[in-house]
């Protein structure tokens, strides 16, 4: 006890003393900063194909119920376009594990060399090789839930066409069911529709709409009606359904009334060599300027309707087309997306393979409205849709007369092109872009509204691509505080809405 009253005695004098104890001056210290963070990307020197790595789900059937389920796997996906060619070859060449079968160890089933996976829109059409016609019904069923459900699992693509050596191939052994465009289902739902045997029924269809100036053609997928299952009566359905205009989504043009332009009825018979069938469509001569005039050229409708019939019918060898007396022996485009073509065809006849490179995607690209920007669809090959070089190239060309008629204006200045860009790269989610000094130099000088335009134009466009989020800028490898002195350069830009006309 005494110990510690003696310790409470002491400390109270010490604090007396500390009261009565001159007051200590502060001195100010200069703030402490850390050194500048080193930078966790690298301008790129040239256009980096780097691959990304994501989790995807591939539908497979487990081991104990059989029935298929989700697989989630890190797979490394191409750049600069759509992953689905990749996930299915990695579903189809699948070899089993622990929890999960392959979908056939005794079927060599694979993607069809070189024209294997078309993805435009919300449709995805899937070309198999020639050992999946093996395949009995209700092993193709599985094949196809497989496929289907795999490829929409991400969310953009929402239909799926499935061909075998370029043929629909139904889904009865005669040849005569279609099978339509497929969309996921649960293991307890059928993976395609129970059609009648005769009368009326309506089934998701692909058409192919021809793309505005000659572009290409566009698919869009969606219910269509039919009176009957004979190939006559679908042909029927299909034109008819071209014939209307598209339901939205895409611009393109409406045929006039393909069955009004029919000199005579739909001939179908069967080909010479090759199995399947030939569907013969005898147009009037009057068809000729009517086409013209809805700004559709003989190529383009061509397409539109060999893709259309081929991609949904059963069994098709191809399509033969007159226009009056005339033949469609020759086409020889030069508007397309793609670029100019010459194609011939052997006793006139027109084959889906014939007219893959006709198809095209629309990406949204933002140009200068004013003091804003506007969206506006460009129609590309359908397998440019997500290539950053091919996009930027668009952005910088010069004001069309579409462009004009609908008051859009290119929104980079001018003496730029797709050379300026020295390389890209994406990093995870983050597009990297090197830009020449002459990038910089065109820049300089602009106002706030100029700037914003043309860096937010390009922020926009890009960050519409699937899987990029931010945007960084580079100059001749390093990044500048500003181009024109009203945006900071070195930071991450995201899609801007605020600057987009309404």
């Amino acid at each position: 006890m005494k110990k510690n009253a003696l310790l409470v005695i002491t400390l109270a004098c010490a604090v007396f003393l500390s009261a009565c104890s001159p007051k200590i001056q502060k001195v100010k210290q200069p703030n402490i900063t850390l050194a500048p963070a080193p930078a966790v990307y690298q301008a790129p020197g040239g256009d980096e194909q780097r691959k990304r790595v994501e989790t995807v789900k591939l539908f497979l059937p487990e081991k104990t119920t059989k029935q298929l389920s989700a697989f989630k796997t890190n797979l490394s996906l191409p750049p600069n376009r759509h992953q689905a060619e990749t996930v299915l070859n990695n579903l189809l060449g699948f070899s089993g594990n622990e929890q999960y079968n392959a979908l056939f160890a005794d079927h060599d089933i694979a993607l069809y060399s070189g024209r294997a996976v078309e993805v435009s829109g919300k449709t995805a059409t899937v070309n198999l090789n020639a050992a999946t016609l093996a395949l009995n019904t209700t092993e193709m069923a599985l094949l196809c839930r497989s496929i289907t459900n795999t490829l929409c699992a991400p969310g953009d693509i929402q239909f799926v066409n499935i061909l075998v050596a370029d043929k629909q191939t139904g889904t009865d052994i005669a040849g005569r069911m279609p099978m339509g465009s497929l969309m996921a289902v649960k293991n307890e739902e059928p993976v395609w529709e129970q059609l009648p045997q005769e009368g009326r029924f309506s089934l998701n269809a692909t058409l192919y709409y021809p793309a505005l100036l000659g572009k290409g053609v566009l698919p869009e997928t969606r219910s269509v009606a039919f009176a009957d299952n004979t190939i006559e009566k679908m042909t029927e359905g299909l034109l008819t359904a071209l014939s209307a205009e598209p339901s939205g989504g895409i611009q393109a043009s409406p045929f006039p009334s393909l069955e009004q332009l029919l000199e005579k009825e739909i001939l179908v018979s069967p080909a010479a060599s090759g199995g399947g069938q030939i569907i013969t469509l005898r147009f009037l001569q009057e068809a000729n300027d009517a086409f013209i005039n809805s700004g559709i050229p003989r190529s383009i409708m061509a397409a539109s309707i060999t893709l259309t019939l081929c991609t949904f019918l059963p069994n098709i060898a191809g399509v033969t087309i007159y226009i009056g007396e005339e033949l469609i022996s020759a086409l020889a485009p030069t508007s397309l997306a793609s670029g100019p073509i010459k194609l011939s065809f052997e006793n006139g006849l027109l084959k889906r393979k014939d007219f893959v490179p006709f198809i095209a995607s629309q990406v949204p690209v933002f140009y200068g409205f004013g003091e804003r920007l506007k969206n506006a669809l460009v129609t590309t090959p359908f397998y440019e849709s997500q290539n950053i070089r091919y996009i930027f190239d668009i952005l910088t060309q010069d004001s069309n007369q579409f462009m004009l008629s609908q008051g859009l204006s290119r929104p980079l200045p001018s003496g730029l092109s797709g050379a300026d860009l020295i390389g890209y790269t994406i990093d995870k989610d983050t597009l990297l872009l090197n830009f020449s000094s002459n990038f910089l130099d065109r820049l300089k000088g602009l106002s706030f509204m100029q700037e914003q335009i043309a860096v937010y134009s390009i922020v926009n466009t890009m960050c519409s691509v699937r899987g990029i989020r931010h945007v960084r800028f580079f100059i001749a490898g390093n990044q500048p505080e500003s181009f024109s002195g009203s945006l900071y350069l070195p930071g991450e830009f995201l899609y801007n809405p605020a600057i987009i006309a309404d």
